[in-house]
């Protein structure tokens, strides 16, 4: 069962089978003592890394550097919920949702672990990558993780294109890089 207390109650009451203590250093605290939001972004990336080397495995990380493949992070949106405090501990939790295209879509949470008091969500758009182009992941991958995580993840066409940023000003052209121009 891994990680015990209130924190891992209410994750795995959310539906999270990858629960894990999360441990930040001393200098993710700003200056008012609380976690510090870029902090918050590392700790979900360890989350990441967390669960595929813990989980998926030591094969996924050898095909990685074997075959030259990059996990990416295209798009990371976060909801800070609370202030994480220096003396709390904290519980981190991590499962994939769903695929579409090339992409794979997770969600990722933090909490407090006395007390399941919620810190921060982050939803993840990730892709795989070899030699500067996106790449498909191998079924493999993905029949690992429906062990992990119990079930298949439904994979579905690649989603529309949306406008992000802000508005354009008249007259102006969409920036590159948008997410317009996104190969995922």
């Amino acid at each position: 069962m891994g990680v015990i207390g209130p924190g891992a109650d209410v994750l795995r009451a959310d539906g999270y089978r990858f629960v894990v203590p999360m441990k930040p250093a001393p200098d993710d605290f700003d200056q008012q003592g609380h976690l510090n939001n870029a902090a918050t972004v590392k700790l979900f990336n360890d989350l990441r890394v967390a669960y595929v080397r813990g989980e998926v495995g030591f094969e996924w990380v050898e095909t990685l550097q074997r075959d030259a493949l990059v996990v990416a992070a295209r798009e990371v949106h976060v909801l800070y919920e609370s202030e994480g405090l220096p003396d709390e501990a904290l519980v981190g939790a991590m499962r994939y949702v769903r695929r579409e295209g090339k992409a794979s879509v997770l969600e990722e949470r933090l909490v407090e672990a006395s007390t399941g008091r919620p810190v921060a969500r982050a939803w993840v758009l990730q892709l795989l990558v070899q030699n500067g182009a996106v790449v498909d992941w191998p079924d493999a991958y993905f029949a690992r993780v429906a062990e992990i995580e119990g079930r298949e993840i439904p994979v579905g066409p690649r989603r529309p294109a949306s406008e992000w940023g802000p508005p354009p000003q008249p007259g102006a052209e969409r920036r590159p890089g948008s997410s317009t121009d996104a190969d995922r």
